[in-house]
Order: C-alpha cells, then sequence, then structure tokens
C-alpha cells in the first residue's frame, strides 16, 4: 500500500477499536494554544510491527530519535494517537517498560478493549503464510477499490514504491491462490511479467468473463443496503455525494440520493464533520454528516435535504442537565482548560453535562460525555444549555463562576454568512449574485452578468460610497453583508456572550499583577459600557498595556456595532480615536479599563481570518501609551467612566 492508503487503514482500524485519529488543527483562532491532541487508546491494544527496522521513536515524527529497531512481526501495546505529523499518522506505543511512536504505516492493530495481554519478543517472527485456494474460486482478477496500494514480493513482505499499483478500477489478473499471512488474505496478481501480492481491503474479487465481482451488502430495490455487524445507517440527502478515501480525504466516487447504507465503525469526527465509513457497489469510503441522515434501519430512509448528523445523544438520569454545542470543530479536552484534545465536536451535538463548571483562569469549562468521543470538557463559550431533546431552555451558560451579576452581551439575531472576495476578473455564480443585487438596489442598470467588469466595479464603488464603506471597488465580506443586510458567522448568535460582572475594580498596570491575570496568549471577554456589547478579545503583546485583536470575524463585527460602523477600516477613516470604557472579568474579579480601538500596525497582527487589519489596544489604571510612554488622560477618563457606570456597582 502506499502512504495514503496505509492512513486510511490506520483510520479504519482505529475507528473499530474506538481511537479518534483528529489532526489537531485551528480552533476558534490560531491564537489559543493547542496541545499534541494526543488520544487515549482502549486498554489492552496491541499491534504487530509489519516491516522489519522500523523505528521505535522518543516523538511522533521522523525528527524524533530511534530508540530501538523493531523487528517484523513484534508486538507492542497500543497507547494512544496523537493524530498526523506531515503526511504520517503515528501510535503512541509502550514495549519493555518504553513509552514511543511508531508509524501507522508499519503497525498493524491485532486487538483493542480488554484485550489478554501479550507477552512480547524482540525476535517475533511473522505467522508463517498459508494457501487459501478456496478463496479466489471463480475468479480470475482483481480490481484496485482504492486510488493506489502497495505490491509486495510475498504475502506480508517488502515492497517497492515505484512498483505501486495505482488507479482506482483498474484490474490485474490473478496469478495462483490466494494466501493468508498477518492476519490478511493476500491475492498474488501478475504484472509486467512478474508476481506480486496485493491485500484484500485494498482490492476486489472480479471475474473479467462473466463481469460477476465479489459480493458487496445486498442492495434493496430503494437503493438500500444491509449487512451485519453495522454500527447503523445513514441515508444520503442529497444527489452527488462524495465517497472519500479518508475524512476530508480524496473522493473515491459519488453517491447519489436517497441511498441508505450501512455504517462500519464509530463515526469519526474531523474537520467540523462526523464522518461515517460505509461501503458502496464494492468502493469502501467516508461520507460527511452534512449529506446524509441518520436512518433507523436499512428501509429507504428517503430523508430530506440538508439534514445535518449529529451525534445520538447520550441520556443519563446522572447528568446535571444538557449542553448542545453552537459551533463547528469545537475541542472536547482531556480536562479543564487548555488540554491535550480529544476530538472535535460536530455544531449542534447535544450531550450530557456533570456537576457545576471548572473555572480555570476565568473561563467555565462544562464536564460533558460524546457519544463516540467519550468523556471530557468543553470551553463554555461554544455551547449553550438545552434540554435533554435538544429544544432550547432560557437558562444561559455562563462563562464564568456563577456568581455576581450575569449579563449577556448584545450580539443581534441576523442571518450569519460568509462571503469570498470578489474584484475585477473574477467570474462566476457568486459575482451574479452580486450584480443581481446591486441591480435590485438600483446600483446596477444592463443585463445580470457573471463576470466582475469594470461596470461592476463602478456599480459596487457607487454602492460602497452610498452606505459610507470603504470605496475601493472591491465586493469583500464587509460590504456583501451590507449588501445582502447578513452578519459574518458567530455574530449573530448570542450564545457565547453571557459574562458574569463583579464590582469593578480599577488594578494598577505595574503594581497590581493585571500582566500575571491577563497573559499574553490568553482571550477574555470586552463589555462595551455604553452599549453592553460584548466581544472576545485575545491578548498577544503589550508591555506598556494590552496589545490585543478581536478574536474572530463575529467578533470583530460586534466591536464595529459598538463604534457604529458597517467595517473595522472605517474606525481609522472616521478616526474614531475616542477611548471606550470597558470592563473585562478574569477569573471573579472585574477591572476597569479603556479601549482604543482604530487598527494599527497591521505587521503585528497574528490572527488573519477576524476581518480586523491590524491590532488594538486596552488600557488599565496608570499604564502608558506606546509613544508617550506616559499615562494618556483620555484613557484615565474613559477607566473612570467605566468604574462608575459597571453594572454590578464597584469597589
Amino acid at each position: 500500500m502506499t502512504k495514503k492508503s496505509g492512513r486510511i487503514l490506520a483510520l479504519i482500524l482505529a475507528a473499530c477499536i474506538g481511537i479518534s485519529l483528529i489532526p489537531d488543527h485551528l480552533s476558534v483562532s490560531r491564537a489559543i494554544a493547542e496541545s499534541d491532541g494526543s488520544t487515549e487508546a482502549a486498554s489492552g491494544t496491541t499491534g504487530s510491527i509489519t516491516s522489519g527496522g522500523t523505528n521505535f521513536r522518543e516523538g511522533p515524527g521522523k525528527k524524533y530519535r530511534s530508540l530501538m529497531k523493531f523487528d517484523r512481526g513484534t508486538v507492542v501495546s497500543i497507547t494512544s494517537i496523537p493524530g498526523d505529523v506531515g503526511e504520517d499518522y503515528w501510535y503512541g506505543v509502550s514495549y519493555d517498560n518504553q513509552k514511543g511512536y511508531v508509524n501507522s504505516e508499519f503497525i498493524r492493530v491485532l486487538s483493542g478493549g480488554n484485550a489478554a495481554s501479550v507477552t512480547v519478543s524482540p525476535t517475533a517472527t511473522p505467522s508463517p503464510s498459508s494457501s487459501n485456494s478456496n478463496a479466489t474460486k471463480g475468479y480470475n482478477a482483481v480490481q484496485l477499490i482504492l486510488s493506489s496500494c502497495h505490491m509486495r514480493n510475498s504475502p506480508n513482505g517488502t515492497f517497492d514504491r515505484d512498483y505501486d499499483w495505482e488507479e482506482s478500477g483498474t484490474s490485474l489478473p490473478l496469478a495462483g491462490s490466494a494466501e493468508t499471512a498477518g492476519g490478511y488474505t493476500w491475492y498474488p496478481v501478475s504484472k509486467g511479467g512478474k508476481t506480486y501480492y496485493v491485500r484484500e481491503d485494498c482490492v476486489r474479487l472480479i471475474n473479467t468473463s462473466t463481469g460477476a465481482s465479489a459480493p458487496a451488502p445486498a442492495a434493496s430495490s430503494s437503493g438500500s443496503s444491509s449487512a451485519s455487524g453495522a454500527r447503523g445507517y445513514i441515508t444520503t440527502t442529497k444527489g452527488g455525494c462524495n465517497l472519500r478515501s479518508t475524512p476530508a480525504g480524496t473522493t473515491v466516487r459519488q453517491v447519489g440520493k436517497g441511498r441508505t447504507l450501512p455504517y462500519y465503525s464509530s463515526p469519526i469526527q474531523k474537520s467540523g464533520y462526523t464522518w461515517y465509513y460505509v461501503e458502496y457497489e464494492g468502493s469502501r469510503g467516508y461520507l460527511r454528516s452534512d449529506v446524509v441522515k441518520v436512518s433507523s434501519s436499512g428501509g429507504s430512509g428517503s430523508g430530506s435535504e440538508d439534514t445535518e448528523v449529529s451525534a445520538p445523544v447520550v441520556t443519563d438520569s446522572s447528568a446535571t442537565g444538557y449542553v448542545k454545542t453552537t459551533a463547528s470543530a469545537v475541542n472536547l479536552r482531556t480536562k479543564a482548560g487548555y488540554s491535550a484534545m480529544i476530538g472535535r465536536v460536530d455544531k449542534g451535538v447535544v450531550m450530557p453535562y456533570y456537576g457545576s463548571p471548572t473555572t480555570v483562569n476565568g473561563v467555565a469549562w462544562y464536564h460533558v460525555k460524546h457519544n463516540t468521543l467519550g468523556s471530557g470538557y468543553i470551553h463554555a463559550s461554544y455551547i449553550s444549555i438545552v434540554n435533554s431533546d435538544g429544544s432550547s431552555t432560557p437558562t444561559p451558560v455562563p462563562t464564568e463562576a456563577p456568581t455576581g451579576a450575569v449579563i449577556t452581551g448584545s450580539g443581534g439575531s441576523q442571518v450569519e454568512a460568509s462571503y469570498p472576495t470578489l474584484k475585477l476578473g473574477s467570474t462566476g455564480s457568486a459575482v451574479q449574485r452580486l450584480v443581481q443585487a446591486l441591480k435590485d438596489q438600483g446600483y446596477f442598470t444592463g443585463s445580470v452578468t457573471s463576470k466582475y467588469t469594470s461596470a461592476v466595479e463602478k456599480a459596487v464603488k457607487n454602492y460602497q460610497k452610498a452606505k459610507k464603506l470603504s470605496v475601493d471597488g472591491i465586493a469583500g465580506p464587509a460590504t456583501q453583508h451590507s449588501l445582502y443586510g447578513t452578519v459574518p458567522v458567530g455574530a449573530g448568535d448570542s450564545s457565547n456572550l453571557s459574562m458574569t460582572l463583579y464590582p469593578a475594580e480599577k488594578i494598577d498596570w505595574w503594581t497590581g499583577g493585571i500582566n500575571s491575570l491577563w497573559e499574553k496568549g490568553k482571550n477574555y471577554k470586552v463589555y462595551d459600557v455604553k452599549t453592553g456589547i460584548v466581544w472576545w478579545a485575545h491578548r498577544w503583546s503589550g508591555g506598556y498595556h494590552v496589545d490585543a485583536e478581536p478574536l474572530t470575524a463575529a467578533d470583530t463585527a460586534r466591536l464595529c456595532k459598538a463604534y457604529g460602523v458597517n467595517a473595522s477600516s472605517e474606525i481609522a477613516s472616521k478616526n474614531l480615536y475616542q477611548r471606550r470604557p470597558c470592563l473585562i472579568t478574569i477569573g471573579n474579579r472585574t477591572f476597569a479599563c479603556s479601549l482604543y480601538g482604530i487598527p494599527h500596525d497591521a505587521k503585528d497582527q497574528t490572527i488573519r481570518t477576524n476581518d480586523f487589519n491590524g491590532v488594538l489596544c486596552i488600557h488599565f489604571t496608570n499604564s502608558w501609551t506606546h509613544g508617550s510612554k506616559k499615562v494618556d488622560s483620555l484613557h484615565t477618563e474613559a477607566i473612570n467612566v467605566a468604574y462608575e457606570n459597571a453594572p454590578n456597582g464597584h469597589k
């Protein structure tokens, strides 16, 4: 097999034993510190080394020192899979009281769960091959069902990448009886006058004379299929659904609408979606949750379009209550705080939670149980309290300790959307929709076109001028949100804007300890005293005051709303230098502060997806500006306003 097909096998095997193969990637932004994302394997999981000379490395990657080299057939204990490093997946393993990592391409899972312990030997040999003459009866060739696979010189033997078999759907003639080795059936095939062996999970048997092929799960007239051992059933709700080789991987083929298929392993969470491993007309792969619905059985399951699949709710009489995720790809972590990641949870998943939230550095974490990922902790900002059936409940999710005056910052309830930037030379349906909207509102005359012409550019400039936007003729997100009456994704959702305000304090920048409380790299919510709007701020640096950025595009939209503008560029173009009185809660303390929100020093920006071209400044008592290296009287005034007008009073 190729490295890609090795990754496929690792995913399939991991799903079967309940291990999550989720690469670590961005959460809300790359600003949030992440761990290596390792996931514990089930107790007793073992694996066999499939290639002699395999490195046992100190860490997950080829850059780490090799502790030793394993012989082929050596049995090791699998402890975790931290995810992918470059193009490889790495298993955490234990051998002879040492812990390390092995590339997933050179290990095969033997057992999982509470399997009996295995006595290992550094000189273990692979199981001998045995003939399996009946396996190929009635067939004279094999057909590749993956994009590529290794052709080996013997069953479970060595391979040369230069002789990989590529192109899914092609066939090779059988060259003898199948043989069993290493727990797999191996088919001998003839290519270029030589005999090679390919593994059973890469191919299916066919008969080139009769057209017969190895049976796949039988399909009914409704397009459904059933199979013993299936974990459940899904039904496609759209036409042209991509069946992918791995979760979010390359497309193997497409599946039509209304096809009900069994899925064979625990659904995998990746890239903000749930992925279901299915077999369809002889092809194996993964279907994404937004194009299928879970069916109760292998019936017709016609379903409705656009039904998003969520993990089934875990009902538990001992649970304190239930929460539902309000964002995609929410990190489920091993413990409260930014600890190791177990996996990612889709938007809209309902889970039970237990006990009161645990507060770490001012942020509340809920102990929850996911149907497939298991128990862990979720950041309170990305969930809402719901009933067990997922219906809403008026109780807000506090994002800090549940004492003090809890307020919910305004964020609006508008339609959320995201748009690509369109400009002169752009083409396609997005341009056509833009032109139609400009024409509907009287800014464009002539026939609707899908090309961004100079006439379209002129119409955009006229619209931007009329709406007091930055006039450049480029239809960026800010222009399109204004045109369509939408807001960035997340800006219309106020479920993550509840915050606790305690009696306000003034804290000295130099002696009060604010730099220890609000560490660099941490995110906290900012309460705008004049408007009541709440937005998230990420501190990236600052020696004389806090240098920060809005955490997301949605937070920038809220900040712009507080300023009364449509885009962050207007804060600068309108020279809105006036300091804004604000409050920030960290732990069980609320501090008065002052905001200078004009975007500046774009070179220092660390978050490139927040629609804010630069950074902003947040001042506390006696902090300095960079230029003067003195206390700014306007900031002092704004801090006093925040202190005197705090909703829960002041100390």
